[in-house]
């Protein structure tokens, strides 16, 4: 170890010697002293530690001869450090003081890498030192190192400073990079950033993102007299500014709190007035019923015969605890529930979901120390049991299939089997309530959780990658979805954030809903072909099934893509084909589908009772479990090649037919898939154990969340990636473990959205325009 300070401290000592620390212009005195002080702390440590080894000046002769010392080890010491102080142009008498020593031990290490490069004007070999990057991303390497914040705030003449940028590596892409610096406090921000420039470089500095929370005391303050820092608390401070929509959040939150307690009183105070209404007759005749026998009359009202509620109540109620709760775990019997399976759909749905977003959001927030173990074709992309995180994209295909198969059905047994309903006039007057009634289901929530996301989530997390400011001005917590919603939250209120023009500006996981609202607008004219003549339906429904699965092909060939979501991405996919209404529409096509063959399969409800009945079904279960898994893991072909070659229709190791057969139906065969098992669940034909589990009353509360939990998810998912101190590193009981508190996490945040917005917006929506209001 002596060895080793010794030379770091020589070769130190040599750099300062050649290339002294410079005196910027605009640095203040002492704010030089201090740089000065702090560049040369480890060449001086190192130099002082020599001088002062006996051993070392013992075992060399050459150090002797070099130091022209051969007296005594204090002569040689005092020689050794006159050396010293003239190679260093400061005297030194001791080592670098215990503090600057701590500000380099907290700071984060920088390895240096050299290369030879060819200089082609003199045909010779030159070094080239760069950073060498510790994480490889899809965006090319990257150096992350935050070094040791909160141990660095507890030094009482340190800050610490994030140094952040780009920086060329030798013909490679260019390292993006993020170092924590713990430095001395003399030193304003402009300063050190002054500093920086003088270098050259364009690199943003940033400091004053932790802070102690008092001065050490007791052994804290030993500790810092000895090692330069103590055990004092420290916090980190949020830079951001409490804006007036913030304000109009929190007041807005606040005010349906009131609400919710205001609507609960109310019910609390009816049901008591309706106990005690029931209770007065026992109480006056007596529970062993003379007071029946002795004809005593009932005074007391009968809970039928309770005042009606007033505006004021009746607009509370809405709000209503009790109400919505009950509602909320209110379950029906599975034999009252003809669709019961689609609950355990939807919770399914909204779980692959979760799973998908839980590892890709953490590319774009924390990002992850070990990419590498995702890359294939030996990583974990080209491996079979993996392929089920990238399957999760079917998830929202699921959504699309119920909703079609709920907008065909009810269409046609409530709308459209009356005449007056397919005349222009009728179709109009319809079709407008319908869109106007969708719309108010779908608005209140989103934009709450808009609010949220946007005015609110700053302020709920901490931490230096929280808090540092990205080019650009954003921050890691707009990952969240917050984006530019400041100036395009009205392309929500349309449902256009699916458009090429506005992807990703805000809340950029709503594409889904867009895509749901502009397909759930074209299922009255398949309703209409359909109650006119079944033919024109099926025919229409059948062109307009071929035209969703030709884009795709023609999208393909046009834009030379690879049809996978991940080997896609670098061209484009996932924005101009994976959000698109054109590309996902077949999803919601075999939604109508089902529902329109729905009412001629319900005579066959019922377990079968024949031995043809139940191959029959035991075929069709199986079939619909197979495309649903060559769905999922048919893409792992994908993956037989490293992500460049598999990124490339020429060089991916699928066939470029096969390519183009992929794009075109393997959403279809994951929902035709599971529109078979939504059928035979409706007819108790689905394989036993799967049916019973799948009609458990327990999923009907947590289906209820469904539409909050999507809508609040990337906010939980957020508030932990961007509150981690170093990038994540992957593991599957980790990965595993994440997943599950995020699940749980986001359903508990949602009962939160559904009690205090979805839910009373719903009963609004029932008490003004009719409806169910789900």
């Amino acid at each position: 170890i002596a060895l080793l300070v010794a030379l770091g401290g020589l070769i130190g000592s040599a750099v300062s010697s050649q290339h002294p620390v410079p005196s910027v212009r605009g640095l203040s005195d002492k704010c030089n002293d201090s740089l000065r002080k702090y560049l040369l702390c480890n060449a001086i440590s190192g130099l002082f530690s020599i001088c002062h080894d006996e051993a070392l000046f013992n075992s060399s002769a050459q150090l002797r001869s070099l130091v022209g010392c051969e007296g005594s080890l204090s002569t040689c010491a005092e020689k050794c450090l006159s050396d010293v102080s003239a190679m260093t142009n400061q005297s030194i008498h001791s080592p670098c003081s215990a503090d600057y020593q701590a500000m380099h031990g907290f700071s984060a290490p920088l390895s240096i890498f050299t290369i030879g490069q060819i200089d082609r004007a003199t045909n010779a070999t030159r070094s080239k030192m760069i950073p060498l990057p510790n994480i490889k991303t899809m965006g090319g390497p990257t150096l992350l190192s935050y070094g040791e914040p909160g141990h660095c705030a507890e030094i009482p003449t340190a800050q610490y400073c994030l140094l952040s940028g780009q920086m060329a590596t030798g013909g490679l892409a260019p390292t993006t990079f993020a170092l924590g610096g713990c430095l001395p406090s003399d030193c304003t921000e402009e300063e050190l950033a002054s500093f920086v420039r003088s270098a050259g470089t364009e690199f943003s500095v940033q400091c004053d993102l932790v802070r102690p929370r008092g001065p050490a005391m007791g052994a804290s303050a030993t500790l810092e007299d000895t090692l330069g820092w103590g055990g004092v608390p420290v916090y980190y401070p949020n830079k951001i500014d409490f804006t007036a929509g913030a304000a109009a959040t929190v007041l807005l939150c606040l005010a349906l709190s009131l609400l919710v307690c205001a609507g609960t009183w109310v019910d609390l105070r009816r049901e008591a007035r309706r106990d005690a209404a029931t209770a007065a007759p026992r109480a006056r005749t007596g529970a062993d019923g003379r007071g029946l026998e002795a004809a005593v009359p009932l005074t007391t009202q009968s809970p039928a015969e309770l005042p009606p509620m007033t505006r004021t109540e009746a607009f509370l109620h809405h709000w209503s605890l009790l109400r919505n709760g009950r509602s909320l775990l209110r379950m029906r019997p599975k034999e009252a529930n003809e669709f019961a399976c689609m609950d355990a759909i939807r919770v399914f749905s909204m779980a692959q979901v979760i799973l998908g977003h839980t590892f890709f959001y953490v590319v774009g927030s924390a990002g992850y120390a070990n990419m590498e173990q995702f890359s294939p074709p030996h990583g974990l992309l080209g491996s079979f049991w993996f392929q089920i995180v990238p399957g999760c994209f079917y998830g929202v295909d699921s959504f699309f299939v119920m909703s079609g198969f709920l907008c065909a059905y009810g269409l046609q047994q409530k709308v459209f089997h009356r005449r007056e309903n397919r005349t222009p006039v009728g179709f109009t007057a319809k079709y407008l309530q319908f869109g106007f009634m969708r719309w108010l289901r779908l608005i209140p929530a989103e934009m709450f959780c808009m609010a949220l996301i946007v005015n609110v989530l700053p302020f709920l997390g901490t931490g230096i990658l929280w808090n540092m400011e990205k080019p650009g001005g954003h921050h890691c917590y707009d990952a969240a979805g917050a984006g530019q919603c400041s100036r395009y939250w009205w392309v929500n209120l349309l449902f256009l954030q699916d458009l090429d023009k506005y992807t990703g500006k805000c809340m950029g996981h709503t594409w889904y809903l867009a895509n749901d609202f502009q397909l759930y607008l074209t299922a009255p004219f398949f309703a209409l072909a359909y109650g006119m003549d079944k033919r024109l339906g099926w025919g229409l429904l059948a062109i307009v099934f071929a035209v969703g699965v030709t884009i795709p092909v023609i999208l393909t060939a046009q834009h030379e893509w690879v049809p996978e979501i991940l080997a896609g991405a670098t061209k484009g996919f996932d924005q101009r084909f994976y959000m698109k209404p054109w590309c996902r529409c077949p999803a919601f096509l075999v939604g109508i589908a089902a529902g329109w063959m729905w009412p001629s399969l319900k005579r066959l409800k019922g377990r079968p009772v024949t031995a043809s009945g139940r191959v029959v079904s035991a075929v069709l279960s199986v079939l619909g479990v197979a495309l649903c898994l060559v769905a999922t893991f048919g893409r792992m072909a994908f993956f037989q090649c490293d992500l460049a070659s598999c990124s490339h229709p020429e060089t991916s190791p699928v066939p470029r037919f096969l390519q183009f057969l992929w794009g075109s139906l393997s959403i279809a065969t994951w929902c035709v898939g599971l529109a078979i098992i939504m059928t035979l669940c409706f007819l108790k034909r689905f394989q036993p154990l799967a049916q019973g589990f799948m009609h458990l009353p327990l999923w009907q509360p947590i289906a209820k969340l469904s539409y909050s939990a999507y809508l609040i998810h990337t906010a939980i998912l957020i508030l932990d990636f961007c509150q981690r101190s170093s990038p994540v590193t992957y593991t599957a009981s980790a990965f595993f473990f994440s997943f599950v508190a995020f699940t749980i996490c986001t359903l508990m945040a949602a009962f939160g959205i559904y009690i205090m917005v979805e839910k009373p917006a719903s009963n609004i929506q029932m008490h003004v325009l009719g409806g169910s209001g789900e």
